[in-house]
């Protein structure tokens, strides 16, 4: 028997997209509901193997969702993805019982993640505890390496200005 994830987002795009790419990844068989409440019950009903919910869905909220499911069905892993990552986010996720917390713009991350607690052993000499990811923001600079060189100052740059295309004017 296929293992069961249950998907939780009220929007159904990323819900479609998701799920293709957990059906694409592993023959994984992938429910989907677009609320907190249908959560709780599709939860009970399905008895998924890994549950992925939104934060912020109509009826209950993601933290409200994973609160009765994990009063409900307490072996079942719970991570959550959400566009709303924050420290208190994450604090609030794990006190609710969510296991692992993901940025939306990082759900490729959840692979990995779904398949360590599918997984029946853990891989030698790694830790079973699955701390909560960080979300990475695809916006932000990259910071160069310290340099041994003194950085370039105003004065010393090209006081020349970058060549303009010929038809603009």
């Amino acid at each position: 028997m296929s293992p069961r994830i249950l998907i939780a987002d009220d929007n159904a795009i990323f819900r479609k997209a998701l799920r293709q790419l957990l059906e694409s990844a592993d023959l994984w068989e992938v429910v989907e509901v677009s609320d907190g409440d249908q959560a709780v019950t599709k939860s009970v009903e399905s008895r998924p193997n890994v549950i992925i919910l939104d934060l912020a869905m109509p009826g209950k909220d993601g933290f409200a969702a994973a609160r009765d499911i994990s009063a409900l069905l307490p072996a079942t892993p719970i991570l959550m993805c959400t566009m709303h990552t924050s420290p208190h986010v994450d604090a609030e996720a794990l006190k609710s019982g969510v296991r692992q917390v993901f940025s939306k713009t990082d759900s490729a991350l959840l692979l990995p993640a779904i398949r360590q607690l599918l997984s029946p052993e853990p891989p030698t000499g790694e830790s079973t505890a699955i701390e909560i990811v960080a979300p990475a923001v695809v916006s932000d600079p990259v910071v160069p390496a310290p340099s041994s060189e003194p950085a370039p100052t105003e004065a010393a740059s090209d006081p020349v200005p970058p060549k303009l295309p010929e038809n603009a004017a």
